[in-house]
Formats: structure tokens, C-alpha cells, sequence
């Protein structure tokens, strides 16, 4: 007994001693230890009676699970070996991604911080806001989409139209474009901050990355910001400026489908201080092919005598053989209608919404050209000054001294000339611009036109966008105080269709002049032929025709000459725009009146280039701004 006592006791210690062996073995590095992790060797027991604990089954269970374990299938023990290697390569991917070196991780950081810029919510894939991505992304990618759809439905140009003509739209996307820049800087924030963490920097990177974080919420913010005051300018203007909407939107192929044709009549106004009221200063009417673009310009001389008015209107039971408030050619003209209809309102009639004075004249120009007024844009002359400020002014050569004042007041009293816009080539601000285009001293009606018609071809030659684009806040508040029009909200996108057509259409400039019918004693049947005829050639693209009369030598020189202009302009006026009486009829002079010479440059009748301007101090007394 005591034998086999000795026996287990030797049996049990020699266990003991090779338990304790294990132990000391499994905690002994070895070289696989070495290649694994610290993290990994650290897991590992720290004393054999933790191990014999931990690891260690009992001897009964160990002796009834080795012949298991002998007899295991060898693809167990490689799927045990292989995921073991794959979580010691998740371990060291930890390790690298938390590297305790200081600016390791620096390019990363620089590159998905950038990303964001572009995507937003890219950089929140790599944070813990990784379903804060994800939604930002989604989102990104799925507006992108809708907009792409909505643009190829609807086309470019209508897609665009129908946005900045609808105030309810513009406000929306003000909105929209303010919080989405906001999500948007705040998400490169966020994936800065999340990326740099677990990771340290030296100094001069995280400055570099401060400089970083600072300017890419610059490039995203600005833009989004400007958009979204842009389109909240828009849609007050567009509120401001353009009548109520009539119906739904619609292409111009749509709004016109019956219409080869529509006129628009176009005006400048004059309010200066030493006006009573308004009254018209320029009258164009544009006539436009609704499907070529096609366009002819016809110029209205303010000294057309006797307008008439449309058959069977009131104004025409009022006047049947024209407008004759006086029977003089001198005063009954075309411009003078406003003021007659603002001081006699019962006789108009129903405006329709209008001024007395614009009701009136609309009526004179339509039954004088024969021609149906479905649009009318009214423009207040300091408007015309804002626009040529807003894009630095126009470069243009002065062809002779304009001054600037002069004519008569409507008490008649003559106005002084207080300053002169010089000859030769210049930049005119919008001061200057203005008296280019409307100065009447020494000078004739058909002059004043070319001086209109070369500023207005000179200024849309020299247009910049992105000019207009800097100062379209600006811009837009003047259209609301100088611009009127009729166009309805929802016609705008038709218009803007129109616009791009007419910019790959030609425009054909008509000049009503005594070739045409005599000014101060029209024949409007006449008249009415010839502006037909324009307007036809000018849709077809080809040559207009000629004019269909041609008043006698004596007419004409009465119209344009300096021997009867009294009798062609009202007494308020006749100086302003009696022409140069010098009786020159050198080669500097148009072929027709109102045209420019082949230069491009124009001349009131008898007026030579190099001739001396009555009343001009000399160079130099001009104020160039």
C-alpha cells in the first residue's frame, strides 16, 4: 500500500512538474510570438496557474478529448490557422491605422479632407460617422440625378427660363442653396476632425491642416452663398419687374404656334429735372420672327406729324384725320401724344393698366406703322447709365463734339450747354454714354438715332458676362426703378428661348424717312406698305425692299436741313434739333438720312469731319470720368 501511495504521489508531482514545464514553455517567447502583435502576446496567461486555469483542461477531460483531437479532420486545423491570420492582419491594420509615429498619417488626412470638397460626406466613411456619409452622399448623388432628369425632360434652355422666372422657385432654391452650403462646410469639418483622430501631428501640420479646412469651406461656402443671394435678387426683381403670371409656362413654340410675328415696342423715357411729366425720347418696335429669330428694328422719329390711330378706336373717333391738336406739322408729332393723353384721360378711354400717356402713344404707333403692339418695355434713361457703369463703361471713337445741355425748356427758354463730350477715340462712362445717345444740339433727329443705334450695337459688342454677372445685384435694382413691361411671369422662358434665336437670327435696323414718306406730311397708307415689306424681308433674311416713294429733293431738305426745322419739331425743341446749318455736303454725309458712313460713324447733314462744332471750347473740356 505504501508502495502504491509512493507511486501516486511520485505520479501526481511528475504531472505537477510537467503541467509547470507547459507553463514556463507557453510563456517563453518564441519566434512566431515575435512575429505577432504586442496586443496579441500580451493576451496570453502570465503564470502556469493562470495558464493550467485557463487553458489547461483537467486530466480526465484532456484524456478524454485527445483521441478526439488526434482524429480531428486536418481542414479544421487550417480554418483554426486561418483565422488566427486573419486577426493578427486586422491587429496590424489597427496598428498601422493608429500609428504612434507623429505624421504618418498626414497624406491621408490631406487627401479625404480634399475628397469632401468634392463629395460631400466622403471623408465620414472613414470616422465613426460613417452612416452620417453615407446619408450625405446618397443624398448628393440623388438631387444630382433629379436635376439631370428635370434638365433633359424639360431642355436646357426651358429648364433655365422656367427657374428665373418663377419668384416661388427662386425662393426655394435661396433657400436650399444656403442650408445645403451650410451641410456642406460641416461635413469637411467633421471628417477633418474624425480623421485626425488617433493619430498626432507635428506643428507645422496642423497649421497646414487649420490652412487647409479654412480655405476648402471658403471654396464651397462662397459659391453656394452667392448663389443664394443671386437668386433671391432674382425673384424680387422678377416679382418687381414682370407682370402676374396668365397660365402656365410655356416654350415659345407653344406661346406662338398661331403667331409668325410678334411686336414689341420699345421705349425710352425721359424724366429729367427740366421735364414736366414724361415723354417718350426714343420709339423703337421690334418685329420678330417667332421662328427664326429674325428681327427688324424700325426706328419711330419723334417728329413724325399727324400720328393716326387704330381704326375704330376712340382715339381715332377723336382724331379722324390724325392727331392735330394745333394743325401745325411743327407740334402735332408722335411724342408729343403722351402729354395730350395724360392731360385728357376721358378721351383715352380704357388703358388697360396704362399710363394715359402710354396708352395713348401705343395707339399712335400702331395705327401710324400698321402694325398689332403685343409687348411694350419701357426705359428710363438713368437705367441706361447703371448698365454702362456696370460694365466699365464702352470704348468707342466720338466722331465730333456732343454737347451736353442746350435745346429749349418747355417754357422755352433756352438751356445752356454746361459741358461737351470731346472727339476721339475714349471710354465714356455712363454720364457721357447718356448724352452721346440723347445730346440734340445742333444736331437733327436722324443723327440722334445713329448715335442711339451705333451706342446700343458698340455696348453689346463690348459686354462682358461675367461683368454683368459682378454687378447683376446692382443691376437688378435699377431694372426695378428704371424698367417697366407687360411680359407676363410665366412667358419669360418663351422670351428667353426667343432671345438666344434672335442672337443667331439677323437683325434688321429700318429707318422711317423722307425717302420713305415725307415726316412732316405723311402719307400712312404708304408708310403702312413699306413697313410690311421690311418686316417680311427682314424674316426672310434677305434684302429689304426699297422704299416705295421718294420724296422731292425740297422735302427732304426741308426735313433734314436747317432751312424749315422749325417747322418739323415742336417750338420746345426747335433748336435742340435743328442740324449744323453750315451747308455742307461733303463726303462725311450718310447716303440716307440716319445711316451711318462707312466708317461707322455719324453725322448730322452738312457737319464734315475736321469742321468746327459751333460753340465748342476746344479738347480738353470735356469731363472724362
Amino acid at each position: 500500500m505504501l508502495r502504491a501511495a509512493g507511486a501516486s504521489g511520485a505520479s501526481i508531482a511528475g504531472s505537477d512538474a510537467d503541467t509547470h514545464s507547459r507553463a514556463t514553455a507557453e510563456q517563453r517567447p518564441t519566434p512566431d510570438d515575435a512575429a505577432r502583435p504586442t496586443g496579441e502576446r500580451n493576451r496570453r496567461p502570465t503564470s502556469a496557474r493562470e495558464s493550467a486555469t485557463t487553458r489547461e483542461p483537467s486530466p480526465a477531460r484532456r484524456s478524454a478529448e485527445e483521441p478526439s483531437l488526434a482524429d480531428a479532420d486536418p481542414s479544421v486545423r487550417r480554418r483554426d490557422r486561418r483565422r488566427e491570420d486573419e486577426a493578427a492582419a486586422a491587429e496590424s491594420s489597427r496598428a498601422r491605422r493608429h500609428s504612434s509615429r507623429v505624421g504618418e498619417a498626414f497624406p491621408s488626412l490631406v487627401g479625404w479632407t480634399s475628397l469632401s470638397t468634392l463629395l460631400p460626406g466622403v471623408g465620414l466613411l472613414r470616422t465613426r460617422f460613417r452612416p452620417l456619409g453615407l446619408i450625405l452622399l446618397g443624398g448628393f448623388v440623388l438631387t444630382f440625378i433629379v436635376a439631370a432628369v428635370y434638365v433633359l425632360i424639360k431642355g436646357p434652355v426651358r429648364a433655365f427660363g422656367t427657374i428665373v422666372s418663377s419668384p416661388s422657385l427662386l425662393t426655394f432654391l435661396a433657400i436650399a442653396l444656403a442650408v445645403i452650403g451650410v451641410i456642406w462646410v460641416l461635413a469637411i469639418v467633421v471628417s477633418h476632425l474624425g480623421l485626425r483622430r488617433g493619430h498626432r501631428y507635428a506643428p507645422w501640420q496642423n497649421k497646414m491642416a487649420g490652412v487647409l479646412v479654412v480655405s476648402l469651406a471658403l471654396i464651397v461656402g462662397i459659391p453656394f452663398g452667392v448663389g443664394s443671394v443671386y437668386a433671391n435678387v432674382q425673384g424680387n426683381t422678377v416679382s418687381s419687374l414682370f407682370g402676374d403670371s396668365t397660365g402656365d409656362s410655356q416654350s415659345a413654340e407653344d406661346l406662338w404656334a398661331d403667331q409668325p410675328y410678334i411686336n414689341v415696342f420699345l421705349m425710352g423715357r425721359d424724366n429729367g429735372d427740366d421735364r414736366e411729366g414724361t415723354r417718350p425720347d426714343t420709339m423703337l418696335v421690334a418685329s420678330i420672327d417667332t421662328k427664326t429669330g429674325n428681327a427688324a428694328l424700325i426706328s419711330v422719329p419723334r417728329n413724325l406729324a399727324f400720328p393716326i390711330f387704330p381704326e375704330g378706336s376712340g382715339l381715332d373717333e377723336r382724331w379722324p384725320d390724325g392727331f392735330r391738336p394745333t394743325g401745325q406739322s411743327s407740334v402735332d408729332l408722335i411724342n408729343s401724344v403722351w402729354q395730350w393723353g395724360e392731360q385728357n384721360e376721358d378721351v383715352v378711354g380704357d388703358t388697360h393698366g396704362l399710363e394715359p400717356g402710354m396708352s395713348a402713344t401705343m395707339q399712335a404707333v400702331e395705327g401710324s406703322l400698321g402694325l398689332n403692339l403685343d409687348y411694350w418695355a419701357s426705359v428710363d434713361m438713368a437705367g441706361f447709365e447703371d448698365v454702362v457703369d456696370a460694365i466699365g463703361g464702352v470704348k468707342i471713337d466720338v466722331e465730333r463734339p456732343i454737347p451736353m445741355g442746350g435745346g429749349k425748356s418747355m417754357s422755352g427758354v433756352a438751356n445752356e450747354v454746361y459741358d461737351w463730350v470731346d472727339p476721339g477715340p475714349q471710354t465714356l462712362k455712363g454720364k457721357d454714354a447718356l448724352w452721346y445717345v440723347r445730346s440734340r444740339e445742333g444736331s437733327d433727329n436722324y443723327d440722334r438715332m445713329c448715335r442711339q443705334q451705333r451706342m446700343i450695337k458698340t455696348t453689346l459688342d463690348q459686354t462682358d458676362p461675367r461683368e454683368l454677372a459682378t454687378a447683376y445685384p446692382k443691376l437688378a435694382n435699377s431694372a426695378t426703378r428704371n424698367i417697366a413691361t407687360s411680359i407676363p411671369q410665366n412667358e419669360v422662358p418663351a422670351f428667353i428661348e426667343l432671345a438666344l434665336s434672335m442672337q443667331k437670327g439677323e437683325v434688321t435696323t429700318v429707318q422711317i424717312n423722307n425717302d420713305v414718306t415725307p415726316t412732316y406730311d405723311p402719307d400712312f397708307d404708304v408708310l403702312h406698305e413699306w413697313i410690311e415689306g421690311e418686316v417680311k424681308g427682314a424674316s426672310d433674311g434677305g434684302e429689304t425692299p426699297k422704299p416705295t416713294n421718294d420724296a422731292g429733293t425740297d422735302e427732304s431738305t426741308d426735313e433734314s436741313g436747317g432751312s424749315s426745322s422749325a417747322e418739323e419739331e415742336p417750338a420746345d425743341e426747335t433748336s435742340a434739333e435743328q442740324p449744323a446749318d453750315d451747308g455742307g455736303t461733303g463726303g462725311a454725309e450718310p447716303t440716307k438720312p440716319g445711316e451711318p458712313n462707312a466708317q461707322g460713324k455719324c453725322y448730322p447733314k452738312g457737319f464734315e469731319p475736321g469742321d468746327d462744332f459751333p460753340g465748342y471750347p476746344g479738347p480738353g473740356a470735356g469731363e472724362q470720368e
